[in-house]
């Protein structure tokens, strides 16, 4: 029995009392026993030794058959998500002097290679490949991650795994090279062993084979046995950036014993993976040693809370139970049955899974849509609500699950979740409502082939329905091959991806911007530290500034145009919706280059495409001068920055007006800046009325007309959020932000050119607004000269119209509305007119010019009839009103349920029976037999009613060409 523990809550194993406190003993008990106390009592690390002649043997964890003489139990300690991520926080911070640096957006801004941050360490690349321009020797963070889409792709898995996930959080600590191996291996075991409290003996830890130094500070620094050191293979142990050159070197990783027998292999669980940068891979695949090592570590927040938690699934820690506790009771409201038990199904977790990233994606700016991440993000909405669709959902719920979401960070640690759940919400709702009502029809159309017996052989869904799905309806293609699945069908993806070719180039162009080839070429300056100044935010430095070459490359595509890098830079390309300026450069021999574009292919990266004005200046001599610390000459064509400019701060007042007029929870989606208009796209999900359009435009124009000049300062971030400014959620903002303020009127941080007076942009006129997406509105617009311009010929239009309608201004309003309202009055009344003639003539009777049977194949005739009978109509093909030849088709047909009517007209034909009468007969199959037999021609439809063309022939014997009516009914005799 056992002995010393406190009386609490007992259980009984196999004779064997257990009670819920640490130190005990165990007279005599068995590997089974102790497996049944360890099921009862899941947070207890056991140390078990087995007797010997009354004499203990060395304590060892792990079990085997043999009996027991002496049990200790301990229990691990009990701790929250939110307090894992605030003592591992404190931990480097106040332990170990490590800076706290905020999560990044899930947008990796400065990694075109990446569609999401996938890991905490891509905030810091830069500084990993060049310790020195760091700003921090050591820092620590919590970083949001995102493995859906791109390389990096857990979607699939999600759901039907215990701990894959496609949003996560990622604790680490980095060091670019303030310490050592030794010392990240001594703050990882502290703070697991002394922290955390795990006990030693359920972990291990693994080492590159070749890594003997990492091997030994385990073994003698930590204290681990060797038997619990594992060396590895460099496929497990050794990380690399990517492909091709960079830092790269070994890792040491550290496991968790879960007891678990039954998992194999996975039965040790790895929690906390530490790299240590000290190689760098050369273009020949060589390894040199870094004069500089620096450290990257990653463990993941949910593993570890399902470690300290005692679950065997991550889904079953507090940081899900909120969610999964509010579907729960979502559901039992909603009348679906619904189990605790949330391994019962796959769809729960996917559920609570799928909420998390999509809304923590569209609060870091990333708006559903067709391609790139907003396909992405559609895809994950999509997959939630048709596992909402198996549970018994049918209508909208995803957005009742949001206060659950939030319950479950209730710890501060994402204050814009909060701020930001209307807008939020309003995208996920738009987004149901839509494929809600698409849902049930791509169902229908899926359900069928499951029933069809010519594919019961083959049982995989044919490509172009699986397409049809994903382009017609809305579903992603994994959602099909999911669905397939579970019916024991596949879905031949090879041939869906080609039908999906076309779509899958625009989303990868969507998140891989630019020439690759250039762009390869531009970030080899950043290697070389080349961050050029802009100097373009002072007038003065858009016409013949001298700057300094740094660095030119010639692009290599066949154009002879140049890349240069030059300081200081008066071109602005820095980005932020904002149009690049040109211009042109004259170099040091008096040579003229265009600038043609202006862009930024690293952060705080400057570089200019230049091409030669004439053909012949592109000289030897030219190149020569574009050599490092030759001098140059800009010129920025001003007329284009100050359209540019203008635009820019319209689009400020733009954004203040929205959230003036429909509230402030309507989220900046995109812009887009140019010197003729501005386009601005933002969360909304509805259209704006006529009224509100006209408020926006009159407050933005009074606030023109009062003539405030901005005020533009540097800020440290959180001061600039805390005075107010309106920040963009899908950019990614440094330590110190550029606020650009207009007083009284708009605040924003912004790195863009705006104009020295808000009189510049009178007027403001809107020149459209429309949806682009699901939530998403688009509002385009042009101010000053560009708004003037299509002001006067928008009243040159209404010029024109008086004078052609001899619509005058009189006491009673203005002529033209007048004039326009009494047309759409005619045109409406001769509408209503047109289409009772039209019910008239469907109605009259029909003379056919042609009937009696026609033969038909067996396969189309399996009713065994010989033959069916037929009436062919030639109708009038003068009438433009297309429905007009399928409502007479189908007033014939009920006029004479039983024949087969067919309708022709010019080249067009139309089949059309009763299905009550011939039940086996498809109208589409029957059109392309009839135009089989009568020379060829295309069509198809439904089993009811078919229509297609037929194709011009010519007879044979006298070879003119026969009438479609002509061959139909040489068919209809010849039977």
């Amino acid at each position: 029995m056992l002995r010393g523990w406190k009386v609490d809550s007992c259980l009984r194993t196999g004779g064997v009392k257990a009670r819920t406190l640490s130190g005990c003993s165990i007279t005599s008990t068995s590997h089974g026993q102790v497996r049944q106390i360890h099921q009862h009592l899941p947070r207890a690390s056991f140390f078990l030794s087995r007797s010997s002649n009354s004499t203990l043997s060395a304590s060892k964890a792990g079990y085997n058959n043999s009996y027991y003489a002496y049990a200790q139990l301990r229990y691990l300690r009990q701790m929250t998500t939110p307090e894992l991520r605030k003592e591992f926080t404190e931990f480097f911070v106040k332990e170990h002097g490590h800076t706290p640096v905020k999560s990044s957006s899930l947008i990796p801004h400065n990694d075109k290679s990446l569609m999401f941050t996938n890991a905490g360490m891509v905030q810091f690349k830069e500084y990993f490949r060049n310790p020195a321009v760091a700003p921090f020797k050591q820092a620590t963070s919590v970083q949001k991650c995102m493995r859906a889409g791109g390389k990096h792709n857990d979607l699939d898995n999600v759901g039907y795994t215990p701990r894959h996930h496609t949003f996560f959080e990622m604790l680490g600590n980095f060091s670019f090279g303030e310490y050592s191996k030794s010392k990240a291996i001594q703050m990882a075991w502290r703070f697991l062993t002394e922290v955390v409290k795990l006990p030693k003996d359920r972990l291990r830890v693994t080492v590159l084979a070749s890594d003997q130094e990492s091997f030994e500070l385990w073994r003698d620094q930590e204290g681990v046995p060797e038997d619990r050191i594992i060396r590895s293979g460099a496929k497990d142990n050794f990380w690399t950036m990517g492909e091709g050159a960079g830092p790269c070197g070994p890792c040491t990783e550290i496991f968790w014993d879960t007891l678990d027998d039954d998992l194999g292999e996975d039965r040790w669980l790895e929690i906390w993976n530490l790299v240590f940068m000290q190689h760098y891979r050369n273009d020949q695949g060589e390894l040199e040693n870094l004069p500089i090592v620096c450290i990257d570590t990653g463990m993941g927040l949910e593993r570890l809370a399902a470690v300290v938690q005692s679950k065997e699934n991550n889904f079953e820690t507090d940081v899900f139970k909120p969610m999964f506790d509010g579907l729960h009771k979502i559901m039992t409201e909603a009348g679906i049955e619904s189990s605790q038990d949330i391994n019962a199904t796959p769809h729960k977790k996917i559920i609570v899974d799928h909420l998390r990233a999509m809304s923590f994606l569209i609060a870091d700016g990333v708006i559903p849509s067709n391609v790139g991440r907003g396909y992405v993000l559609r895809r994950i909405i999509r997959r939630a609500l048709r596992s909402g669709n198996q549970l018994g959902f049918t209508k909208p719920f995803m957005t009742e699950l949001y206060p659950y979401l939030l319950e479950s960070f209730n710890d501060g640690s994402y204050p814009d979740m909060v701020a930001r759940q209307e807008p939020i919400k309003d995208v996920i709702r738009q987004e149901e409502e839509i494929f809600m009502s698409t849902l049930s029809k791509g169902l229908a159309l899926l359900e069928p082939i499951f029933k069809q017996k010519d594919l019961s052989g083959s049982k995989q869904v044919p490509a172009d329905i699986a397409f049809k799905l994903y382009d017609t309806f809305g579903f992603p293609l994994d959602l099909t091959v999911l669905i397939a699945e579970e019916r024991g069908w596949t879905v031949d993806l090879a041939a869906v991806e080609a039908l999906k070719q076309k779509q899958r180039e625009q989303g990868r162009a969507s998140w891989k911007a630019g020439s690759s080839l250039v762009l390869a070429k531009a970030q080899e300056w950043k290697e070389q530290g080349i961050f050029p100044t802009f100097s373009g935010y002072q007038r003065d430095a858009l016409i013949g500034q001298t700057s300094t070459v740094l660095a030119a490359q010639s692009t290599d595509d066949g154009t002879g145009d140049m890349i240069l890098s030059i300081e200081p830079c008066p071109f602005y390309g820095l980005g932020g919706g904002q149009s690049p300026d040109m211009g042109s450069i004259t170099l040091a021999n008096g040579s003229e280059w265009r600038v043609v574009d202006v862009f930024s292919p690293y952060e705080r990266g400057l570089a200019l495409r230049v091409q030669a004005v004439a053909e012949e200046t592109a000289l030897e001599e030219d190149l020569l001068c574009m050599h490092k610390g030759f001098k140059l000459t800009t010129f920025v064509d001003s007329k284009r920055r100050e359209g540019v400019a203008a635009h820019h701060s319209a689009t400020h007042l733009l954004n203040a007006a929205l959230r003036k007029t429909l509230g402030k929870v309507i989220m900046q989606a995109g812009s887009l800046v140019e010197p003729e208009r501005l386009r601005f796209d933002f969360t909304h999900g509805k259209p704006i009325d006529q009224n509100q359009i006209r408020e926006i435009e009159d407050w933005i124009n009074s606030m023109a007309l009062q003539s405030v000049q901005p005020v533009i300062k540097e800020y440290p971030l959180q001061k600039a959020i805390d005075m107010g400014s309106i920040a963009v959620f899908s950019e990614k903002y440094g330590e110190v932000v550029r606020v650009v303020d207009f007083p009284k009127v708009s605040m924003e941080l912004c790195g863009g050119t705006h104009v020295e007076d808000l009189s510049k942009i009178y007027p403001f006129k809107i020149l459209s607004e429309g949806s682009v997406a699901a939530g998403t509105r688009r509002i385009e617009a042009a101010v000053g000269k560009a708004a003037s311009q299509f002001l006067i010929e928008q009243d040159r239009m209404v010029l024109r119209l008086n004078q052609d309608l001899k619509a005058y201004a009189t006491s009673a309003g203005n002529g033209l509305d007048l004039k326009v309202n009494k047309m759409k009055d005619h045109v409406s009344d001769l509408s209503r007119k047109y289409n009772q003639l039209v019910e008239k003539l469907v109605k009259t009777s029909a003379t056919p010019v042609s009937q009696g049977t026609v033969d038909l194949v067996t396969s189309l005739n399996p009713a065994g009839k010989s033959s069916i009978p037929i009436k062919v109509y030639q109708l009038d093909g003068d009438i433009q009103d297309q429905d007009f030849y399928s409502k007479k088709a189908n007033w014939l047909k009920e006029q004479d349920p039983e024949a087969m009517h067919v309708l022709v007209w010019d080249e067009n034909i139309l089949v059309t029976l009763d299905q009550k009468q011939f039940p086996k007969l498809h109208a589409g199959k029957v059109l392309k037999t009839l135009l089989e037999q009568v020379g060829g021609g295309k069509g198809g439809g439904q089993p009811q009613l078919a229509r297609g063309k037929i194709l011009a022939t010519t007879s044979p014997s006298s070879g003119s060409e026969r009438s479609p009516v002509e061959r139909l009914v040489s068919l209809v005799q010849s039977s």
